[in-house]
């Protein structure tokens, strides 16, 4: 076994630097409309009778049923049917729910006395009971109905609409599993972060004395767990301990040890105990007993509910670990020729799905292909079984957009003895049953579509199928194929036996049963299972088996003619030629339809549905079928009355008595259209472009709207809308063309004549802007005061909103004033944290003066003389020198570096108390063994804190009689003067904030870690702005806060420490202008060219450099001060320079408010100094 706990000391020995940044996320996320992206994963609850879906929205969703605790009912269409048969006349009501076929349904089979029945008139009931009756299925409903009303199926069955949702991720979730009996959803994501969502079920727990919560089923059975008696049913968000550095794509779960498994990108599979949270075990990916190999990347993951784990991905093989061993590789299983997609496994088998079209089951006990599926033309990218531990029936989607389900309910490993409806007619030895296997399996299309199916889930409760692509949520129809499946068993056993026999018979006449040394032959199939050439051909060929009998020609030759007339469709004239060969000419001239696969490929040759020309059925466009029932032998079909409203394809099945070449069958679905369609919300974003001012951003949705968003204030403030009727629905490739050029003419409108750096990063991921913060841009853009106001009034001095309103008799702010964007938005959405701090601190240093008044030390036990004499040694007024100090930029920029493991050791929300009960106490016993995991945090500065407090407090001239509390090294007065009675006596230097109820409550908050080694950047925590206006002493952000939230944020935060940035400098000249070249027209103080009067000599020659936020008006007024001699402009003390004075850039008058920034790179465009000429402004 791997250690992770010792891994992760191993890496820690070669650190590799990572930095932190903060992001939000902005975009339409609606909590009562669907995925804005494609659903990647499906998840049912059968307790609950929910529905989870995961998007690549970063959002999980959770679906319910309009009745969960309803009185369920059955629309059933057996009556109809019957009704059909007996008078032979149309049905409507085909598409309402279960029946079974005919009268010799399954429920007959399990009859008293059913086991004395001979095995002929077993198949023959099943024939009466399959032949000339429609697929049935299974469907609930929670409407009553009579067999005289006719029931819409979309109208009946209830549908699932969502009621949750969980907005927690910035990347795309590409996996989901509900654990602990239902009650947590875990999820993984591209952000590489896991996270767990405690699901709340008030309505399904009943408490009782002994604090154990009872959650009522749907069974007959209660299950209980064990919580405390005031459990909080609130749903709550955990995130996992960091330790994938690639994109986390599959996970598995642990069911009997409640562990997880979790693999992706980066090739390793890490085991989770999900007590706490934390990795127990690593498996890398790799083969053999050397792991520092080449891993491969994991995209299907699966475990056997013990031990045993497997998975696969592009390496086109499946490998398997026991991770009970040191070494915990046991083998690989190569068979797949391309990516392998999907995996299920239980203790025997595995169920393995894969891009080149293939699914395979393989047998662990061999580690063999036991059969092989060829039952779709495209990649398989979904893969679920009805039951976790039982592969009887499946489902499987493919690139395509089909969907097949497979019975294999009858295949010998998966039937007792005991079950085995067969047994006692013959024995089977296991090369027999191997041989049945190979013919044993039925497929059927259930849906097609022109989508990729990305998930399926099969929803027992109505027994339905949900499917996800790139379009929709779909709910379809699951078609019952028992009875097909149990016939095909009983006809391939009965026919296997007669074979058999007559074989045995034949050998025997022929003398063939023992060569001259009296030695029996060999038993077919029983080649050697050890030689490389058997290997190599199991996994290979879809036929591992030596020995195949014809079993189709047994199923052709087995019956007589008049079996036509037994099989319930009684035939038309043109059946009824003289001889066979008329009939098989007949036939060969007709085309079928069916929804029956072979699971060798192609279509059936042992079902069809109907004739081709009975059917109107559309293969393209999948919407409607028309239905048509036989009213007597000579009469041709006629279409029902009742073919639009049609959902699933009830033509009659036929029993083919001889094979049918696959050219004249047409495979069709059995669903013509879906049950409920939730299609996509096309609201995600697809297409930006950013102002120049940096803090608007123009937005291409799908639907084709076109907005524009305030990344500062992160809400819209424009929206150019398509049509309101094409608004719910996606744009096709033209008319996208077309909004992207109406997008273009727009920014060009809206376009600034702002020149500004970045002080963000947007980028659209998952359908949504990702703006990100971090430490080498935050202060890169400054704005004017005057600019500011004028953008946002709220956040004027004089405002009500503002912090410093009350005092804005002592602040003093001019309209040249600038302000850091950045850390404007920075402070604001993390002012009421930076309150928590500033009262925190207070009671910190309250109760240290405490601590020393009693001489007792930090952990609150007895202070020795000897501590006390150390403490009182230590030179705290250094230290506080120091502290106070303003960090140089190497400093700043080298403590950015945090020196971590790959393998963050970054702690999640649970690795500290959830609800400290002491929260005081666990501050100033903090441990600091692990400096790695707070050194570029503000947990650092504030621990710095605790020691300059500490060290002052035992310093020899503290004043122990007096015992006052000494003064914060905090400066969290600075954003609002209230805090402080000092600083309201004394001059405020104003800070803008942005009051937090003009923020969207919801906004998405990340701050994560990155660096060139990670696949993306790192989840460390994530919160919506909402958390932060609740948060307490004891709660579990506060701790993640102070964790993660990186130096660089909290020193302007917590302490008005801005490092000292070396901006940028442009280099310009100013030159008086040569009048001799303006036109003639142009007048200065009446007179023209060479005429005008120049303006005084300047002092020196005027060659400058000065920061790239500079504008025209501070030029000229600097301009002014260099002149020799004052102008008459200038006596006139009402008049300013910028009233009188302009400056030109090739020839092109400057606005005052321009920057030299704007200048150089709109008009100047040269790295060449940049030339101002100055003159007085022309006549009007």
């Amino acid at each position: 076994m791997v250690s992770v706990t010792s891994s992760v000391q191993q890496k820690s020995n070669s650190y590799v630097r990572t930095k932190k940044g903060l992001s939000y996320v902005l975009g339409d996320t609606n909590n009562s409309e669907n995925h804005i992206l494609p659903i990647n994963a499906i998840q049912y609850s059968s307790y609950t009778n929910d529905i989870y879906t995961a998007g690549r929205d970063g959002t999980v969703k959770v679906w319910s049923n309009s009745n969960n605790h309803r009185n369920d009912s059955v629309v059933s269409n057996k009556d109809t049917v019957d009704s059909t048969i007996a008078s032979n006349s149309s049905s409507n009501d085909y598409d309402n729910g279960i029946f079974e076929f005919g009268n010799g349904g399954e429920n007959e089979s399990n009859q008293i006395g059913d086991e004395y029945q001979d095995i002929d008139e077993k198949i023959l009931k099943l024939e009466t009971s399959i032949s000339s009756n429609p697929v049935p299925y299974n469907l609930k409903s929670s409407n009553n109905s009579n067999s005289n009303s006719t029931i819409s199926l979309s109208n009946s069955v209830n549908k699932f609409t969502i009621q949750t949702s969980y907005n927690i991720y910035f990347d795309w979730i590409n996996d989901l599993k509900l654990i602990n009996n239902d009650r947590d959803l875990v999820s993984c994501s591209s952000d590489l972060s896991i996270k767990l969502i405690n699901l709340p079920h008030e309505d399904e727990l009943t408490g009782d004395s002994n604090g154990i919560i009872h959650e009522r089923s749907h069974s007959s059975n209660n299950r209980s767990i064990t919580h405390p008696s005031n459990i909080n049913i609130n749903a709550s968000v955990h995130k996992f301990s960091n330790i994938h550095t690639d994109y986390i794509k599959k996970l598995s779960y642990f069911k009997d040890s409640n562990h997880l498994l979790s693999g992706g990108l980066d090739g390793n599979i890490y085991i989770w105990d999900l007590f706490n949270l934390k990795p127990i075990q690593q498996i890398s990916n790799s083969t053999g007993f050397d792991t520092s190999c080449l891993r491969s990347s994991i995209y299907a993951l699966a475990n056997n509910e013990s031990n045993l784990i497997s998975c696969g991905g592009p390496n086109n093989t499946i490998n398997l670990f026991d991770r009970r061993s040191s070494n915990p590789y046991v083998r690989k299983l190569i068979g797949h020729q391309d990516n392998i997609r999907c995996l299920v496994m239980n203790d025997h088998f595995i169920l393995s799905g894969s891009s080149d079209t293939s699914i395979k089951l393989w047998d662990l006990r061999n580690y063999k292909v036991y059969k092989n599926f060829d039952i779709h033309d495209f990649p398989v990218w979904s893969l679920v079984t009805e039951s976790p531990h039982n592969f009887n029936k499946f489902y499987s989607g493919d690139k395509a957009g089909n969907i097949v389900k497979t019975d294999l309910t009858y295949l010998s490993s998966f039937v007792n003895e005991n079950e085995d409806i067969f047994h006692g007619y013959d024995t089977f030895t296991v090369n027999d049953n191997s041989i049945i296997d190979e013919k044993l399996g039925i497929s059927s299309i259930i849906s097609k579509g022109n989508s990729p199916i990305l998930s399926l889930c099969h929803e027992s409760k109505d027994d339905t199928i949900f499917a996800s692509n790139y379009e929709a949520l779909n709910r379809y129809i699951n078609p019952n194929i028992d009875q097909v499946s149990k016939y095909q068993y009983l006809r391939t056993c009965l026919d296997y036996s007669i074979n058999r026999e007559q074989q045995f018979n034949d050998e025997i006449a022929s003398g063939l049963m023992v060569d001259d040394n009296n030695n029996a032959p060999p038993p077919p199939g029983d080649a050697d299972l050890n030689s490389d050439f058997y290997d190599l051909i199991s996994h290979l060929s879809m036929d591992t088996l030596t020995n195949n009998y014809d079993l189709q020609s047994t199923f052709s030759h087995s019956h007589s003619y008049h079996n036509l007339f037994d099989s319930g469709t009684p035939p038309t004239d043109k059946y009824l030629d003289s001889d066979n060969d008329s009939l098989n000419s007949s036939q060969s001239d007709e085309e079928y339809t069916s929804i029956f696969l072979n699971v060798n490929g192609g279509p059936s040759d042992e079902f069809i549905n109907t004739y081709k020309d009975e059917s109107a059925y559309n293969s393209n466009t999948n919407m409607q079928k028309l239905n048509y029932v036989r009213t007597s032998p000579s009469q041709e079909p006629q279409a029902s009355q009742q073919s639009v409203d049609k959902f699933v394809d009830d033509t009659p099945v036929e029993i083919l008595l001889n094979p049918i070449p696959a050219d004249q069958i047409t495979l069709v679905p059995f669903n013509i259209k879906p049950l409920n369609q939730t299609k996509i919300t096309p609201k995600s974003i697809i297409s930006k472009r950013f102002f120049n001012n940096k803090r608007e951003i123009l937005v291409l949705y799908l639907n084709g709207d076109i907005k524009i968003w305030d990344v500062f204030m992160c809400k819209e403030v424009r929206s150019f809308l398509i049509d309101p009727q094409l608004n719910l629905s996606m744009l096709n490739a033209k008319d996208l063309d077309i909004r992207q050029k109406e997008m273009d003419n727009i920014f060009q409108k809206f376009q600034s004549s702002d020149t500004l750096n970045n002080w963000c990063d947007v980028e659209i991921k998952a359908g949504k802007l990702l703006v990100t913060i971090k430490e080498t841009s935050f202060l890169n853009v400054e704005l004017y005061y005057d600019d500011l106001i004028k953008s946002y009034p709220f956040l004027a001095l004089d405002h009500p909103e503002s912090k410093f309103y009350n005092y804005k008799s002592k602040v003093t702010v001019n309209l040249d004033d600038r302000f850091f964007v950045g850390s404007i938005f920075l402070n604001s959405i993390l002012f009421q944290y930076a309150l928590l701090e500033w009262e925190f601190d207070k009671q910190v240093r309250e109760e240290m003066r405490q601590l020393r008044k009693n001489n007792r030390n930090l952990n609150n036990t007895p202070a020795s003389a000897e501590d006390m004499a150390e403490a009182s040694s230590i030179s705290s007024f250094r230290r506080l020198k120091y502290f106070g100090r303003k960090p140089s930029k190497t400093n700043l920029s080298t403590s950015s570096q945090q020196a971590s493991p790959a393998a963050s050791t970054n702690t999640s929300i649970n690795e500290y108390l959830g609800s400290p009960e002491n929260p005081m106490s666990d501050f100033l016993n903090f441990s600091e063994e692990n400096k790695q995991s707070y050194d570029n945090s503000i947990m650092k500065l504030l621990q710095t804190n605790k020691r300059v407090y500490w060290d002052k407090y035992n310093h020899v001239t503290y004043n122990q009689a007096k015992a006052k509390v000494i003064d914060s090294v905090l400066h969290v007065d600075a954003l609002d003067p209230t805090l402080s009675i000092e600083s309201a006596n004394n001059p405020l230097i104003y800070t803008p904030l942005i009051d937090t109820g003009r923020l969207p409550p919801h906004l998405l908050i990340i701050i994560f870690e990155h660096n060139q080694d990670l696949g993306n950047y790192r989840d460390l925590c994530s919160f919506q702005l909402s958390d932060i206006q609740k948060l307490g002493l004891n709660s579990p952000l506060l701790h993640d806060l102070r964790m993660h939230l990186p130096k660089w944020i909290g020193n302007p935060l917590l302490y008005n420490r801005y490092p000292v940035k070396e901006t940028p400098k442009i280099a310009f000249q100013l030159l008086e202008c040569d009048y001799s070249l303006l036109p003639a027209n142009k007048k200065i103080g009446g007179k023209t060219q060479r005429k005008i009067k120049k303006l005084p000599v300047l002092e020196t020659s005027i060659k400058l450099t000065s920061h790239s936020m500079l504008r025209v008006g501070k030029i000229i007024i600097y301009l002014t001060e260099k002149f020799e001699s004052k102008t008459s402009e200038m006596k006139d003390k009402k008049m300013v320079p910028t009233d009188w004075l302009v400056l030109e850039c090739k020839g092109q008058e400057l606005p005052n408010d321009m920057t030299l920034q704007t200048i150089k790179t709109k008009i100047w465009k040269s790295s060449a100094d940049i030339e101002l000429r100055f003159r007085r402004k022309f006549d009007p």
